[in-house]
């Protein structure tokens, strides 16, 4: 396992390596204006050379490869630099910001595993009859309604007929505790209800699959009770499936999360991501979106190497079970 595990470790660093070039070289070369052009603004007519002043003052002006390979040495050193829109470092700025976008994936997902396991087993146990059907049609509409439409939606109701809203300025933890919940309730609510569908119907169709082998026919003979032979042996079989789906829900959360932000008005990573976009600052849309990657990478590494620890018959060596 160490050997495989050492194997991944080494192929992500080709792949963040590929996917920053990429990315670097789109924002600089697509783009027909920057954060530069748009900060020199009506300026550049009486200056013609203010943009390249600017830039030679920023450091980015000059061969895009070496531009390139200086940011990739400041990411991995940590020296991020500065938003060209608000001359800020990005260092600080993601320092503040972090904390608000893992609190509400890591809340997000955990609201979807409470809901999505127990209410997919029951609509297998159910099958076919009406809490199947409810639980079905539940998890359809989820997954058919984006979760910027489920939002406004809570908000709508929420103010129109309970009178009550979130506040709208944010505040820490530490800060005031009750009110910190207050502000992030409905954007975990809304982050997890993006995933809970898919899993809803995972889980059925996994376990209908798994109540379905001659194991389980071999145990409902010995006389056991369907409550054992659930919890005994179907459960414990959904477990790599179930490992999988949580890992591959991790993107899922982290793109609903850059929505979330901006529509509740949180200053996380995905608000900074987005408004960084809009006012074309590159340096901060490449560490961020580069910092997404990685966390994203490491999540499936960590999926695929928790296999071993769930089911001791898969090997890594041979690539097949023991």
């Amino acid at each position: 396992m160490s050997e495989y595990a050492v194997r991944r470790l080494l192929l992500l660093v080709p792949t963040l390596v590929l996917g920053s070039m990429a990315l670097f070289f789109a924002l600089r070369l697509l783009p027909p204006r920057d954060a530069v052009d748009l900060a020199v603004g009506e300026a550049a007519a009486q200056n013609p050379h203010a943009a390249d002043q600017l830039r030679a003052e920023l450091g980015i002006k000059g061969n895009l490869l070496r531009q390139y390979v200086d940011w990739a040495a400041g990411f991995i050193t940590g020296r991020w630099g500065k938003s060209l829109h608000t001359r800020r470092p990005i260092t600080g700025e993601l320092i503040r910001r972090i904390p608000v976008s893992f609190e509400l994936s890591f809340i997000g997902l955990l609201f979807t595993w409470l809901f999505s396991f127990p209410l997919g087993i029951l609509s297998a146990v159910y099958q076919d009859r009406f809490p199947d059907y409810v639980l079905r049609t539940a998890a359809y509409a989820l997954d058919a309604i984006p979760s910027f439409i489920v939002g406004i939606l809570l908000l709508v109701y929420l103010a129109v007929y309970l009178n009550w809203a979130p506040p709208t300025t944010y505040t820490y933890l530490w800060d005031n505790p009750v009110r910190h919940v207050q502000i992030m309730i409905l954007p975990t609510i809304v982050v997890g209800a993006s995933t809970v569908g898919a899993l809803i119907r995972f889980t059925r169709t996994f376990l209908l699959e798994v109540l379905r082998q001659d194991y389980m026919r071999t145990a409902r003979a010995k006389g056991l009770r369907e409550r054992t032979v659930l919890t005994r042996h179907a459960l414990r079989n959904l477990a790599l499936p179930l490992v999988t789906i949580a890992g591959a829900a991790v993107p899922t959360l982290l793109t609903s999360s850059v929505i979330i932000e901006s529509l509740f008005s949180l200053p996380g990573m995905g608000r900074y991501l987005v408004t960084a976009a809009g006012n074309l600052d590159y340096p901060v849309v490449m560490t961020t979106t580069m910092l997404f990657g990685v966390i994203i990478l490491v999540t499936q590494l960590i999926t695929d190497l928790s296999y071993a620890w769930i089911d001791p018959r898969v090997s890594y060596t041979s690539g097949t079970r023991r």
